[in-house]
């Protein structure tokens, strides 16, 4: 009997913080549709991106391997494009397979919409990557009123494409990017699709529409408010998308995921509290996202699945799923299907890596070495924490256990000596970072 090959919907946030949604614990921004998602199936209490910030996390997200391993550990450059000296292979290189090319070969018909962020020369672009269909704009951050069809020094006005094509716009991104998902449903219903839904929302600028206003007014705050606007835009968008499966008739036979692509960013009206750190940074905060997956009669409904998962696993996940050729370089990601279904028992994952140019963390278990730039005072220190008995990584422990840091740090060095160094960076950021401190 041939195996029925189920439609995927992956959507995800942009700078959402992990704790800014009503399933998280959020009261004060409604988030119905996402609650309801969740409510529908498997949501991860422990989620995680591998990377804080959106290049490198969306890396990892379509190709299933830490980003490290092919040099994209920092956001590809942007400023003085095309004539910046690294742009024209600034991007997830040509010798990683994204998921366009991975489930393409397997009948899939596959579209982006959204942010793509993963380059913008042409080769690099998402019509040359294995999808079919793209609707949105290359860049890492967009205005979501305003667009030029030519380059602009200002890169919130850089194009909207249509596949290669830029185009004139009117509208607001988020409600845009939807009706483009829904069309693409509806073309598609017949075939197995894939679909990357990639909402620039709630990333700055900081632009809510005048349609939702009326749900958060009860916000005082004008900036928590505008944020609450933007995202309550894209939760009645990912409603639509949702009911739009319905009225196909292709609700029961779609794997939905949703989540972001790195934490709340520092100083934002965007929140990841209880969580310590922010986007940016190796803290739980920057890297711990909302996170759930919905499959109607193949997970049960309203389960929450407690050990640590990663965005790595989504890629072996949907090629499983897909009946995929397998990846020809690999992943660092696991199939989450045995897990979810209860016929693996133990951890997807007893070590899991972070690095974002000089920060860095390892978990192994429940114990975490982190590495950081953020200190309140400014300096840097190693810290040693148990997530298990201190999930907001309030104590460091490193005085009381010093030989286990000094394992995860012997195991973080055996792991970060093999990685190239970054392919770009700037400003303050290193394509190495320094030298070992040892843990004492």
């Amino acid at each position: 009997m041939a195996v029925q090959q189920p439609n995927i919907i992956l959507i995800l946030a942009d700078d959402m913080g992990y704790s800014d949604v009503g399933f998280n614990g959020c009261t004060d921004i409604p988030t119905p549709n996402l609650d309801a998602l969740a409510a529908s199936g498997v949501r991860f209490e422990q989620g995680y991106v591998s990377a804080s910030v959106c290049g490198p996390s969306r890396a990892g997200l379509l190709t299933g391997r830490y980003q490290q391993r092919f040099g994209c550990g920092e956001n590809p450059p942007e400023e003085g494009w095309p004539e910046h000296p690294r742009c024209p292979d600034a991007g997830v290189p040509l010798t990683e397979q994204m998921l366009g090319e991975l489930l393409k070969p397997a009948g899939y018909r596959t579209g982006v919409i959204g942010k793509w962020h993963m380059g913008m020369a042409h080769n690099l672009r998402p019509n040359q990557r294995g999808f079919d269909y793209f609707y949105g704009f290359l860049n890492g951050a967009h205005s979501f009123t305003e667009a030029e069809k030519k380059w602009q020094p200002n890169p919130g006005f850089w194009p909207v494409f249509r596949n290669n094509e830029p185009l004139d716009y009117e509208g607001y991104l988020t409600d845009t990017f939807t009706d483009e998902s829904i069309a693409f449903i509806e073309r598609n219903k017949a075939a197995p699709f894939f679909l990357y839904l990639s909402y620039n929302a709630v990333h700055a600028p900081w632009q809510a529409p005048d349609n939702v206003a009326h749900k958060v007014t009860h916000i005082k705050d004008d900036y928590r408010r505008t944020y609450a606007g933007m995202l309550v835009s894209m939760d009645d968008g990912i409603g639509r998308v949702v009911q739009a499966l319905e009225d196909c008739g292709v609700r029961e036979n779609t794997v939905v995921v949703f989540l972001s692509d790195n934490g709340a960013p520092k100083n934002s009206a965007a929140g990841s509290d209880p969580l310590r750190g922010n986007k940016g940074d190796t803290y739980e905060g920057g890297t711990r996202v909302p996170f759930v997956l919905s499959w109607p009669n193949k997970l049960p409904a309203g389960t929450v699945y407690d050990y640590p998962v990663s965005a790595l696993d989504l890629a072996p996940t949907f090629t499983k799923l897909a009946v995929a050729v397998d990846a020809k370089n690999g992943f660092d990601g696991v199939d989450l299907m045995p897990y979810l279904k209860g016929k693996e028992k133990g951890r997807p994952h007893e070590i899991m890596f972070f690095r974002r140019d000089s920060d860095y963390a390892i978990r192994t278990g429940d114990w975490k070495l982190s590495w950081n730039d953020g200190n309140p005072n400014g300096s840097r220190q190693m810290e040693l924490f148990n997530l298990a008995e201190d999930p907001y990584e309030s104590v460091n422990l490193i005085k009381q256990h010093p030989e286990k840091a000094r394992q995860l740090q012997k195991q973080f060095d055996a792991w970060d000596s093999k990685q190239p160094d970054n392919e770009w960076w700037g400003g303050p950021h290193n394509r190495k970072r320094p030298n070992t401190v040892s843990a004492k």
